[in-house]
């Protein structure tokens, strides 16, 4: 084999390795700087707040995996199931849903969770957010 085609395999080879992460996330805009994303595994899926809008630095506003999610211009509403962490592989524990509720009106984002169903009603209710709806939902587990 000629030096030259060694070289072009060579350089194929590593491009593959460069890219190889380059397609494993995704994000949908809840709202602002707020969104849910994933990497590497969309069982790690998390609500993140960007450091300036469209940037690529965020950083965690509710662990994975969320997927349920609702907002108005005051709040943000997020269901949960919770995982076992990066050690255990993201494993998503379905038998359990923790609640959340994020005040994005204020300065300092504030939130109330993880809640019960019963504590996050009654919290919607003090909030009078009850009119918000979950209306970006994702499957339930992986």
């Amino acid at each position: 084999m000629t030096t030259t085609i060694k070289n072009i395999i060579l350089l194929f080879l590593i491009v593959c390795c460069l890219t190889s992460c380059l397609f494993d996330s995704s994000s949908n805009r809840v709202t602002g700087k707020y969104e849910v994303l994933w990497i590497d595994l969309p069982e790690n899926q998390m609500l993140t707040k960007e450091s300036e809008l469209h940037s690529s630095s965020s950083s965690t506003i509710i662990e994975p995996y969320v997927f349920a999610v609702g907002h108005n211009e005051h709040y943000i509403i997020a269901k949960q199931h919770p995982t076992n962490g990066f050690q255990g592989g993201y494993k998503i524990n379905v038998n359990k849903t923790n609640y959340y509720i994020l005040d994005i009106y204020r300065e300092k984002d504030k939130v109330f969770g993880p809640l019960t169903l019963k504590q996050f009603d009654n919290l919607r209710s003090e909030l009078n957010i009850e009119n918000i709806e979950f209306d970006q939902t994702y499957p339930d587990s992986y």
